[in-house]
């Protein structure tokens, strides 16, 4: 009798930034390998299987299958990678022959000599998956979440825990990522309650393709005795006072804050007492002894409440930082359209479609650039960014207006997402990156001493509400922030407009049809804005309900972080 010395194949399974899939099993069947794994029989799970040859940094996974479907009828999924365990040919006759087979059997002792084969397999459920978060957990403070992602094409590129399409906790991962994969989140920047939280994410390729998930969501319940959902993490743009909020689980508490300086010396406390559990002070900077701190760069606070328990809760609050920023007249405007369109027809009305925004600058004589053109019909044609020889031109154009200190507003359309605007985010010539906004207008991290924020951006790119955009440009990534928190904290109003997932601009391939319900929608907030002097928010909810617009959007289609309540020409 023949046997086989050796080890066939050693198959290791393998997860590629994720998290395992409990229970994958391997066997071999002949010359094939079969993996196995426990699943969902509901068709709401689909798996991608990769395999490699190796670890090695020249090698890379390959894609077997992708958008697998569980077996049906069972509690178990098998896959079958054919033909690729080398399976040494076996030999017939006498074994005693003596002789030496040349494919590496020795027939004299019937002892198969082949020699053992390594391999990796990756099985993955496809899309985005919170691993180990159950409906009913309770939250608090800092907490690590587990995420799973598959994809079969290009990079993870953004990754949040998001509710209602908003990114939580400050919980936003740009790439590159770190593995393994975890949501890092503050839940005491959100509120106490029930919240149904999910894991986006989205891939880019180098071709301007992408590709975004969203993990079924998850009920939990954040539970912290003192947060700070409605914290203000800048003061002093316009003068000396700065806003501290926080609010506490017991709604009939007294309170103590105690602030400290930059230096993390004690400079005052102030008491009070909740009956909503709202907690807010606001402070002229003057400490206990009469000295005003306008030097310090930032502050932090101790929050105490005491109940009749009697229990004692205590929390220290993120920074506040000093914002120190020279604006050089009113805010010029920056506007650009990507010609990304052009074998469309009517591919016009969309370079066409951000006219009043321009049209209401030059009005009142507001610098807008690169230089806008009127057409025909008397529209204004924004920037032209065209994808042929002059784009880098064009780009670099888009560069310099976009970091002039006069510029305090962006309108754009065109390709964009969570990372940046534009097609390829490896071309750097032709695409603003989010860390680079963010670099040369030096708004991220906070507080930095020569920060360029922006007043108003509208973003209609795909996904732009998804990454840190809005903090790039200095606007708070946080939804409705009251006006008085603003003016309690000495800052100016701002607000940031873009979209929280993909949009359709136009039909089909080369030669198809634009969306003229988008381009509506969008000429129809900026109608609402600029003749009927509408707020942002107002003006999206209005454009949502037009006729032209097709049924196609809501008020929530274009989300708006920073203060809901901006109108045109409001602290320009």
């Amino acid at each position: 009798m023949k046997k086989l010395s050796g080890i066939i194949a050693i198959l290791i399974l393998l997860t590629f930034n994720s998290f395992a899939i409990e229970g994958l099993q391997i066997s071999v069947q002949s010359s094939n390998a079969v993996l196995s794994w426990p699943s969902v029989d509901d068709g709401s799970e689909t798996y991608l299987v990769q395999s490699r040859n190796t670890l090695g940094a020249t090698d890379s996974w390959a894609t077997l299958t992708d958008n697998l479907n569980a077996d049906s009828g069972t509690n178990i999924t098998h896959f079958v990678d054919p033909n690729s365990v080398p399976y040494p040919p076996l030999i017939a006759g006498n074994t005693n022959a003596g002789s030496i087979d040349p494919n590496g059997t020795n027939s004299s002792t019937g002892t198969n000599t082949f020699s053992s084969t390594t391999g990796f397999y990756c099985v993955v459920r496809d899309g985005a998956h919170l691993f180990g978060l159950t409906n009913g957990m309770i939250l608090s403070g800092m907490v690590s979440l587990p995420v799973e992602l598959a994809n079969g094409s290009g990079t993870v590129s953004t990754l949040s825990l998001t509710e209602d399409d908003s990114p939580v906790g400050n919980s936003i991962q740009t790439a590159p990522l770190t593995v393994p994969l975890a949501l890092t989140v503050d839940t005491t920047l959100m509120s106490n309650g029930v919240h149904q939280v999910s894991a986006s994410a989205r891939w880019d390729d180098t071709n301007g393709g992408f590709w975004e998930a969203v993990s079924p969501a998850v009920s939990v319940t954040v539970s912290n005795e003192i947060s700070f959902p409605n914290w203000m993490p800048e003061f002093g743009e316009l003068g000396n006072t700065l806003l501290i909020r926080a609010t506490s689980a017991h709604t009939n508490a007294d309170w103590q804050i105690d602030v400290y300086d930059s230096q993390y010396l004690y400079v005052g406390s102030f008491t009070g007492h909740t009956d909503d559990g709202d907690i807010s002070v606001v402070w002229n900077l003057v400490d206990y002894n009469g000295v005003a701190h306008t030097n310090d760069n930032f502050f932090i606070s101790v929050v105490s409440t005491t109940f009749d328990d009697p229990q004692t809760a205590q929390a220290i609050s993120p920074p506040t930082h000093k914002k120190l920023e020279q604006w050089l007249g009113p805010g010029a405007w920056v506007a650009v359209a990507l010609h990304g369109w052009d074998n469309y027809l009517n591919s016009d009305l969309l370079y066409s479609e951000l006219s009043g925004f321009i049209g209401g600058a030059k009005q009142v004589s507001w610098q807008v650039s690169p230089p806008a053109t009127m057409d025909d019909l008397g529209n204004w044609d924004a920037y032209a960014l065209h994808t042929d020889s002059q784009q880098d031109i064009d780009w670099q154009a888009f560069r310099n207006a976009l970091y002039d200190p006069h510029s305090r507003n962006i309108v754009y359309f065109g390709h964009g997402g969570p990372n940046g605007l534009g097609y390829n985010p490896a071309d750097t010539n032709s695409y603003i990156s989010t860390a680079e906004i963010a670099s040369v207008l030096h708004t991220i991290p906070v507080g930095q001493t020569n920060s360029h924020s922006f007043r108003f951006a509208f973003l209609d790119g795909c996904s732009t509400a998804e990454g840190t955009l809005p903090e790039a440009f200095g606007i708070f990534h946080r939804e409705n922030v009251p006006g008085g928190d603003y003016e309690d904290a000495s800052l100016r109003l701002s607000a940031f407009v873009g979209w929280p997932e993909k949009k359709t601009i136009a039909y089909g391939i080369n030669g198809g049809l634009i969306d003229t319900f988008h381009v509506d929608f969008i000429g129809d907030i900026q109608i609402d804005m600029l003749l009927n002097g509408a707020n942002i928010k107002d003006a999206i909810k209005y454009a949502a309900g037009q006729s032209d617009t097709g049924g196609e959007f809501n008020a929530d289609s274009m989300k708006v972080y920073g203060f809901w309540g901006l109108t045109f020409g409001l602290d320009n």
